[in-house]
């Protein structure tokens, strides 16, 4: 499956996940709302927008992605990252266990967007022509 494509897919299962957990938000007392927001904002959009930009922004350029195996590699990341904060975010003040695996998670997550970064602004760069002699 093309790389875009698995972005794609992916958001749209953090898209069901995350409105499901704002419903049972509704109906019980959990400590969900960390983690609902990452869910929706990393897990849904931003992981809509990396598909659609690695999708789009070569196209517009006139390039092509820079390198398809660090997006293979930030898509992994990303959604450890995600499932990782889904799961201790609510309980990050119970104890330096949590805390820590948080702050874990938060960065791999962080890592992951700053390759989508770098992987996407060395895609739009043309590249150098070629000097005739």
């Amino acid at each position: 499956m093309e790389i875009p494509l698995k972005f794609a897919w992916a958001s749209l299962v953090y898209l069901v996940i995350g409105s499901t957990m704002g419903v049972v938000m509704v109906f019980n007392q959990t400590p969900l709302t960390p983690s609902h927001a990452h869910v929706l904002l990393i897990g849904w959009v931003s992981m809509m927008i990396f598909g659609v930009g690695y999708h789009l922004l070569p196209v517009f350029a006139g390039t092509d992605l820079h390198s398809p195996r660090l997006a293979e590699l930030q898509f992994w990341l990303q959604n450890i990252g995600i499932v990782g904060l889904a799961f201790t975010m609510p309980y990050r003040y119970s104890g330096d266990g949590y805390r820590l695996w948080t702050i874990a998670f938060g960065a791999l997550s962080l890592l992951a967007i700053y390759m989508f970064v770098y992987n996407t602004a060395r895609s739009l760069i043309p590249p150098k022509e070629e000097k005739k002699s």
